[in-house]
């Protein structure tokens, strides 16, 4: 499938469209292996996450934020004319690391357990609270620029909208370690 058009900093919030399955780029594929979101567990939420959870989901000026990152986020809401730009630049942090240890795949996997637990949470909380909307969650890890044996994670939020039917189709050829959730996959709660 091909995520260029969604996991691309241009105006990923411009689809609408239900594809029947997440998106994982091939490298995550590798290193996570194919049970990878079966496996998700209420356990692998850090208890920062759970806070923002419990937090909810609220509109902004047309935007749809999770309640905590609204409240955290010190951007100007007025420099940004796209209502997508404004919520993938509110609605993304860092998946909490302190206290891994870890390195190489292991942290990646730990990383990517954390963050796709916290997608899952979240989008099934915003599924719950506000039915109507299709948010799509990127997650993905990284190695950081002065140390490329050391990983971070990251997690983004935005709302899909328009009457774009197309959509991605394919991973082949994308790079980086990156799984794409949509709300309406996460209709059940993570097992505990």
């Amino acid at each position: 499938m091909n995520l260029a058009p969604i996991l691309s900093a241009t105006k990923p919030h411009n689809l609408e469209w239900r594809p029947t399955m997440p998106l994982t780029s091939p490298e995550a594929q590798k290193i996570l292996g194919p049970a990878f979101l079966t496996s998700l567990r209420a356990a692998d939420l850090d208890a920062s996450q759970r806070a923002v959870i419990d937090e909810g989901w609220i509109r902004d000026d047309g935007a749809i934020l999770l309640a905590a990152y609204r409240d955290s986020y010190f951007g100007n809401r007025s420099a940004f004319t796209d209502i997508g730009d404004y919520e993938w630049a509110a609605n993304g942090r860092g998946v909490p690391d302190l206290g891994l240890e870890t390195q190489g795949p292991e942290r990646v996997h730990t990383l990517m357990r954390r963050g796709c637990a916290f997608a899952w949470a979240a989008l099934h909380a915003v599924r719950a609270s506000m039915p109507e909307s299709q948010v799509m969650a990127r997650i993905s890890a990284a190695p950081v620029l002065m140390d490329p044996d050391t990983f971070t994670g990251y997690v983004g939020f935005v709302t899909c909208r328009s009457d774009d039917a197309t959509g991605p189709s394919s991973t082949d050829g994308q790079s980086g370690i990156q799984i794409v959730l949509w709300s309406h996959e996460c209709a059940k709660p993570l097992p505990d």
